[in-house]
């Protein structure tokens, strides 16, 4: 009979392949060929603390002619796609949707990763082929909305994040299922490793209700997210890897709305661990992606000469493509990484954002960095980061011509801290970002960021 048993073992991580955690076996196998059956995860809690200014709530920039007094017309903004956006402080007995950007609030919510409830399940198959199915179960602490109103009784939002089955061998791995993206997954763990496995950073929106918070992610680090996939990863040789994979393809928005072939993504990386340390490995990390997928439209876009509009035609394609890279390393407790990436079509937190195209379907060039110093002495841990997420106007974007008068978003950047305190396996730290939204047609925004709080993991 196969016991139950609570044991430590490695488990691969909970996040794709970040370091390593324990886990906890609740079927442990007697024979080779038996079933194992494991539960990993966290749960954490901050007071996030968001002040400085808000977009007005009706979206609009300065004037765009400042010079005519009769003019009320003002740029429209575009992007970013996540965004310090809440209810502003009125500045008198009467509100003003454009000046009114004053914001102060509190907000009780999870972390990055914020509760997670994940179970593992391994079977050797063959003396050369081992299964592992991953599910996992994200949860945020806070309410939910509902008709963007956060209600006393609204429950917290639920998300089936991983769902995938891994078959691996010493002719490498492959997998299907929901799990995380290969384009700029490397950026990701460097901002996880170095700083945000704890605390807050970028809380994605003022009443974010979501399942986990945004770190570094559209504020230098492009989010690989979740998506449904087919991969396959070749063996490690002396520390390099190539993996590959075909994954559902996403849209832009409801114009550029057909989807012709999978989306492929890809990623090089090296690793070497100098020291194998149990709480801080001594250790180098380096990667290579890359991105592309094609999308189309369904509807034509009319001409307008009167503007210079030249019009889309309903067959219309185009090719959104990205490329990263950077690498990270620690040694005697510190820890230091730079990541970069860029590409066409992409977006500001993610890839085919809301910053993707402009509206006569030329895709926007987006670059972005992030930059992490790190250090640990015992139960001690402080970091400090530097990003920058960039837009690119096209010609159309920034003619006189364009009817549309619209001011994109520029530059996004943050410059964050934190300091924990471990109690294995509790965590306590407090984390900071001040973050810069700059537009094209002069507009900013100002706002900060600080959350405190606590972690439990197993």
């Amino acid at each position: 009979m196969r016991a139950l048993v609570v044991c430590a073992g490695v488990v691969p991580a909970l996040l794709s392949s970040l370091p390593a955690r324990a886990e906890i076996f609740l079927l442990k196998k007697e024979k080779v060929d038996d079933w194992e059956v494991s539960t990993n995860g966290r749960v954490d809690a901050y007071l996030n603390w968001i002040g400085g200014e808000t977009i007005d709530a009706d979206g609009l920039g300065n004037e765009v002619d400042p010079g005519d007094p009769a003019s009320t017309e003002r740029y429209i903004l575009v992007g970013p796609q996540i965004s310090i956006r809440g209810n502003p402080t009125p500045a008198g007995a009467v509100g003003n949707t454009v000046t009114d950007t004053d914001l102060n609030t509190f907000r009780i919510r999870g972390g990055f990763a914020s509760t997670i409830l994940a179970f593992n399940v391994y079977k050797q198959v063959l003396p050369d082929v081992k299964l592992t199915i991953k599910l996992a179960l994200w949860a945020g602490i806070q309410n939910a909305q509902n008709n963007n109103v956060r209600q006393f009784n609204d429950a917290a939002s639920v998300d089936f994040r991983e769902q995938y089955v891994d078959l691996s061998g010493s002719w490498g791995a492959a997998w299907g299922g929901r799990r995380l993206g290969l384009f700029n997954r490397g950026g990701m763990r460097m901002n996880w490793t170095l700083i945000h496995q704890h605390g807050v950073g970028h809380p994605c929106n003022v009443d974010s209700s979501g399942a986990a918070t945004c770190g570094h992610t559209g504020v230098g680090s492009m989010f690989p997210s979740r998506h449904a996939q087919l991969g396959y990863a070749t063996p490690e040789l002396a520390g390099v890897q190539l993996s590959v994979a075909a994954l559902d393809p996403a849209m832009i928005d409801a114009s550029w709305n057909r989807t012709i072939a999978p989306r492929f993504e890809g990623e090089l990386t090296f690793r070497k661990v100098l020291d194998d340390k149990p709480a801080v490995k001594d250790e180098v990390n380096a990667w290579l992606n890359g991105l592309t997928q094609m999308v189309g439209r369904t509807k034509e876009s009319p001409s307008n000469p009167d503007a210079q509009d030249p019009g889309i035609p309903a067959d219309a394609v185009r090719n959104v493509w990205g490329a990263g890279g950077g690498a990270w390393g620690r040694y005697a407790g510190f820890g230091i990484g730079a990541t970069g990436w860029f590409g066409e079509g992409l977006g500001t937190a993610w890839a085919l954002g809301n910053t993707a195209i402009d509206s006569i379907g030329e895709l926007r060039m987006h670059y972005g960095y992030l930059a992490a110093a790190n250090y640990r002495a015992g139960d001690l841990e402080v970091a400090v980061t530097y990003g920058s997420t960039n837009v690119v106007e096209t010609d159309w974007d920034k003619a006189p011509s364009n009817p549309v008068k619209i001011s994109v978003i520029e530059e996004v950047r943050g410059i964050g801290g934190k300091v924990a305190y471990y109690m294995t396996p509790v965590v306590f730290s407090i984390d900071a970002m001040n973050l810069k939204h700059t537009w094209h047609r002069g507009e900013t925004q100002d706002a900060n960021v600080v959350s405190a709080g606590v972690l439990a993991e197993w």
